[in-house]
């Protein structure tokens, strides 16, 4: 798969902007899209586990499922 195409998967679709950007370009756009999303992945588990962390250890585990599902899997 292209980096255009996939670009064009994570962004539900294609944009006028994407048409004018060289391959290169679209790779690393694509490379900071993956990383920013990653990201902030990251700092939503930490933000979460910072919130739960008062929170009776039976209850921690539950309480993160309930409130994110599958979200916060690392």
């Amino acid at each position: 798969m292209s980096a255009k195409t996939e670009l064009v998967r994570e962004l539900n679709g294609p944009t006028a902007a994407s048409e004018m950007l060289s391959d290169q370009e679209i790779e690393d756009l694509l490379g900071l899209f993956r990383s920013a999303q990653q990201q902030e992945k990251e700092l939503l588990i930490e933000a979460v586990n910072g919130m739960i962390r008062f929170f009776p250890p039976p209850f921690k585990t539950i309480t993160r499922r309930i409130m994110f599902g599958d979200l916060l899997e690392r």
